[in-house]
């Protein structure tokens, strides 16, 4: 088993592995080090979601401290909604997983079937980000990955810091090219 720590900023997750390597040509095992960026989509694609929950929230307060009579059913039905909705979303969320390995970028799709998809970096040819003004100011977007055949380009969705993906992901590649075929475990 290997050791892992663990470096979290706000919105992605860098995970270090620290992996038993057995070389054959000096019989020893070695450790070594891997950089994974993981990235889920943005909760921020889900803004006009909260917020009518909270206009709805704010709606039953107002009744309530106008005076107004509330009926319990609207309360009720308002609270199991807005539950039913919030946990809608996180399953949305975790939908989707995307990981760049020091061999591949990973994208596993499903949540009770996986399906997941690997693409090594040597094949990757370039990386493109789109942003609509939304997204610019809330600082999420949109990835294409393109590999050398154009037919297969993978679209990475809705993650916070798409520049900051696209700087890992052609540092990553920039390594495994320069070592010709990797030299770290991928996924």
């Amino acid at each position: 088993m290997g050791a892992t720590a663990v470096e979290i900023d706000f919105y992605n997750i860098k995970i270090l592995h620290k992996h038993n390597i057995y070389n054959h040509e000096k019989n020893y095992l070695s450790m070594e080090e891997e950089e994974v960026y993981r990235t889920r989509n943005s909760r921020k694609l889900y803004i006009p979601i909260y917020v009518m929950i909270f206009i709805l929230f704010g709606t039953i307060a107002f009744i309530q401290f106008s005076g107004r009579e509330l009926n319990i059913l609207a309360l009720q039905a308002t609270i199991i909604f807005s539950f039913l909705v919030l946990l809608i979303t996180e399953l949305h969320r975790f939908n989707n997983l995307y990981e760049i390995h020091s061999n591949a970028l990973v994208h596993v799709k499903g949540l009770l079937k996986k399906v997941i998809r690997r693409t090594d970096l040597l094949a990757v040819s370039d990386a493109d980000q789109s942003q609509n003004l939304w997204q610019m100011m809330l600082g999420y977007g949109n990835v294409s990955v393109r590999v050398f055949s154009q037919d297969s380009t993978m679209y990475v969705r809705n993650i916070d810091k798409p520049s900051a993906f696209i700087e890992f992901l052609e540092d990553k590649m920039s390594k495994k090219r320069s070592t010709g075929s990797g030299g770290g475990m991928g996924r």
